[in-house]
């Protein structure tokens, strides 16, 4: 009789701990999607200002639109892709702005969420240095 009231309180645990299960593992998902989401726009602000440092460090329009693609080239993320970079302004002897755009693949993808990729954008301004003033 002893051994029956034990197993029945087991029993019982494991049904609360799969019921409990049910409600975790989602959640530990969504916020897996959330914090390479959270990443993902920190790595593409990072690529922004890397490719303004580049193009601010280029003497004119040309070879800045050139280390930028250079940056771009080399630029490597699992989760990014369509990652494209924009000179948008370029003024000899004071600024340069250069826009990012990436598309992010979210990694778990829980279905309740519905979306399978997000667009981000990041614009960076630097002051140009590779030009001496006259």
């Amino acid at each position: 009789m002893y051994l029956r009231r034990n197993r029945k309180k087991k029993g019982g645990a494991l049904v609360e701990t799969v019921t409990g299960l049910f409600i975790l593992v989602p959640i530990v998902l969504f916020l897996v999607d959330v914090v390479a989401m959270v990443m993902a726009q920190t790595a593409n602000d990072a690529l922004a200002k890397d490719c303004a440092r580049a193009a601010a460090s280029a003497p004119d329009a040309a070879q800045a639109s050139a280390a930028v693609a250079g940056i771009v080239a080399s630029f490597n993320s699992p989760v990014l892709s369509n990652v494209s970079a924009t000179i948008t302004n370029y003024n000899t002897g004071s600024t340069v702005t250069v826009q990012t755009q990436v598309t992010f693949t979210f990694p778990v993808q829980v279905p309740f969420v519905g979306v399978s990729s997000q667009d981000f954008a990041a614009t960076a301004t630097e002051p140009v240095v590779g030009v001496l003033p006259t």
